[in-house]
């Protein structure tokens, strides 16, 4: 199927396309080939029931090799991208965790969810731990500080917390009997941004958690995800209202709206270069937009439910997208 959108022209990838393999030589995904994005692998959840309420998170590893998505009910699969093998689970049980997170350093792998408890693996001995403090509602998204010694963490109905990741220990935490959905840090290191249940988009100091800026933008919707670009110009955010925006991220003035889902924008991912986001929606598709033009270039199908997360690959080869229906897919561009 064939739609056009502005300037761009969009095939749609549907389920039952041709599928190539991770392990062929792929092409670094970019607004000149985003047209010839397709479905390489599905990788299904396994033990995977939907449990309550809808999020989901999934990372790559800073070296690229193995993937982690968090979604729904599961023991959490650890993939190994290539094969596209399960290597191991990060839990015993069957659980409702939903957010999981590398360190940059890939010494650590973080997880939280529906048990309102922060897990952290050491990737080199292998040992984990709970941090001690339980959140009062479940632990909706994680992400670790550039230079790996911080965590960030959110609360459907608590609060954003920052831990010291040597020491286990909280250093600060804002909001307090709110609700947030998603958090994000800069790339420098001195700020992180979160998007609020009802209350918006809101950037933190790194040092002690005061406000510093409150874009202007999603008012009274939920804010499902926020990323930053890797150079930290821009910073991005999907919400309710099936928009995703981008502020410029030195004076936080509104910088695009990006509007072509049909439904809640629940993920939202730069490319490693800055060039590309990539969003996931609630219609069931993944969204690849340019960043500069401000526009749709191709439109993913395939997924049978709400798509909840997106990452790419460090070396941006590899769109991942993540799903309510419990699959996982890998997207690409072969090179000829």
């Amino acid at each position: 199927m064939r739609v056009r959108y502005g300037l761009a022209v969009v095939f749609c990838v549907a389920l039952g396309a041709r599928a190539a393999s991770v392990s062929a030589p792929l092409a670094a995904i970019s607004v000149g080939n985003a047209w010839q994005v397709e479905l390489l692998q599905v990788l299904s959840i396994p033990d995977y029931t939907k449990g309550a309420v809808s999020q989901a998170s999934v990372c790559f590893s800073p070296d690229g090799r193995q993937l982690v998505a968090a979604c729904g009910k599961s023991r959490v699969p650890v993939w190994d991208v290539q094969s596209g093998a399960v290597t191991s689970f990060l839990y015993e049980n069957v659980t409702q965790v939903v957010a999981c997170a590398y360190s940059p350093d890939g010494r650590w792998l973080s997880c939280g969810g529906f048990d309102r408890t922060i897990t952290l693996w050491d990737l080199g001995s292998g040992q984990s731990a709970a941090l001690p403090s339980a959140n009062a509602g479940p632990v909706w998204e994680l992400d670790f500080s550039p230079d790996s010694a911080k965590l960030a963490s959110c609360s459907l109905s608590d609060d954003i917390r920052l831990w010291d990741v040597a020491t286990r220990t909280v250093l600060w935490s804002y909001g307090g009997r709110h609700a947030y959905l998603s958090v994000a840090f800069a790339p420098s290191g001195e700020a992180l941004t979160c998007g609020g249940r009802w209350d918006g988009v809101t950037t933190l100091a790194a040092a002690d958690g005061r406000v510093l800026a409150t874009p202007r933008g999603p008012d009274g919707v939920p804010v499902g995800d926020v990323a930053y670009a890797r150079d930290g110009s821009l910073l991005a955010a999907g919400a309710d209202d099936r928009t995703a925006y981008l502020w410029d991220s030195a004076s936080s003035e509104l910088a695009g709206l990006l509007r072509a889902h049909a439904g809640y924008v629940n993920g939202v991912a730069f490319s490693p270069d800055g060039t590309l986001l990539a969003t996931g929606s609630h219609d069931q598709t993944v969204g690849i937009w340019d960043v500069a033009g401000r526009y749709l270039l191709t439109r993913l199908e395939g997924h049978t439910a709400q798509v909840l997360r997106v990452a790419f690959s460090p070396d941006g080869t590899l769109l991942a997208s993540v799903s309510w229906d419990g699959t996982l897919r890998l997207w690409g561009v072969p090179q000829e």
